[in-house]
């Protein structure tokens, strides 16, 4: 009988640990391959990163392009915001925003007094051009405007500039239309009659109801003394009994007289017409039936 010949276990162990050592030396080339393709990504990225460096640099200057124009935007802002207001300035605005630019000039130059008569007037006019409303610009306004026509440096035209500015914004102030109607007062006969229609609608639009006489004058100016109508003319505010102006009044408070006098001579007219006689005044003048003479 043949014998099986019986290997070792230590035998095999060692057979089977020789060839997991040749596996693992086998493997390690891999992983040699995998450091040096990992070294080789790095490269490749500066590669990229020089490739496209110039579209970086491209932004960079686009970046501070822009930066460039935004300075000079808020330059240009800050120039704006300084910009001082001047008459012929004042006559050329239209617009809101170019008021706005000028609003702050205007707003100091107000509260120190800087302003003449005719840039006041300016002012008024452009704020009603291009509906800018400013509450404290406005207030400065006012403050300012009592003063100018107490010391009567504002015509009838530049106080009318000033009261429809207001109108058109909406904004009252008691004390600044009280001030045109004392300045003006005694003056209304002097104002052009276009003047005084501004006035009076504007007056009467806002509600200003503190000088009833002076806007009685306004739609009725007073008769001079040496005028025919003076204290013949009937007032039409008496008829009505709300006349304001009592003793002081040009006009006639009597219901008796005349409209005006072109009724007055209507209603004698009949005086000098040929008029039918009486049998009675035939015998006394001596004449026919109808008489062309005026009968006394």
């Amino acid at each position: 009988m043949r014998k099986v010949a019986v290997r070792c276990a230590a035998a095999n162990d060692e057979e089977d640990l020789t060839g997991l050592f040749d596996e693992r030396e086998t493997k390690r080339p891999r992983r040699s391959e995998a450091a040096s393709s990992s070294d080789a990504a790095p490269k490749k990225d500066a590669k990229k990163e020089k490739e496209f460096a110039w579209m970086d640099s491209e932004d960079e200057d686009e970046e501070d392009e822009k930066a460039k124009d935004q300075k000079a935007k808020d330059e240009r802002a800050e120039e704006d915001d300084n910009e001082e207001v001047t008459l012929q300035k004042l006559e050329a605005v239209k617009s809101f925003g170019r008021m706005m630019v000028l609003s702050e000039s205007l707003g100091k130059k107000l509260k120190d007094g800087a302003l003449g008569s005719s840039e006041v007037a300016a002012a008024c006019r452009a704020l009603a051009r291009s509906k800018f409303f400013d509450g404290d610009l406005l207030e400065e306004l006012c403050k300012c405007l009592p003063k100018m026509l107490e010391a009567n440096k504002l015509t009838a035209e530049e106080a009318t500039d000033a009261i429809v500015c207001l109108h058109e914004l909406n904004f009252y102030n008691k004390e600044l239309f009280s001030a045109v109607a004392k300045s003006f007062k005694t003056r209304v006969s002097a104002i052009a009659p276009a003047v005084r229609n501004a006035m009076l609608q504007c007056m009467e639009v806002i509600g200003h109801k503190q000088d009833p006489d002076f806007q009685q004058l306004l739609q009725a100016p007073p008769l001079l003394p040496g005028s025919p109508n003076y204290k013949t003319i009937r007032c039409a505010f008496f008829a009505k009994g709300t006349c304001t102006l009592g003793s002081l009044c040009t006009y006639a408070h009597n219901m008796q007289a005349p409209m005006n006098l072109t009724d007055a001579s209507k209603e004698d007219a009949w005086r000098s017409r040929s008029v039918m006689l009486t049998q009675v005044q035939m015998y006394s003048t001596g004449n026919d039936a109808y008489a062309s003479a005026p009968l006394l």
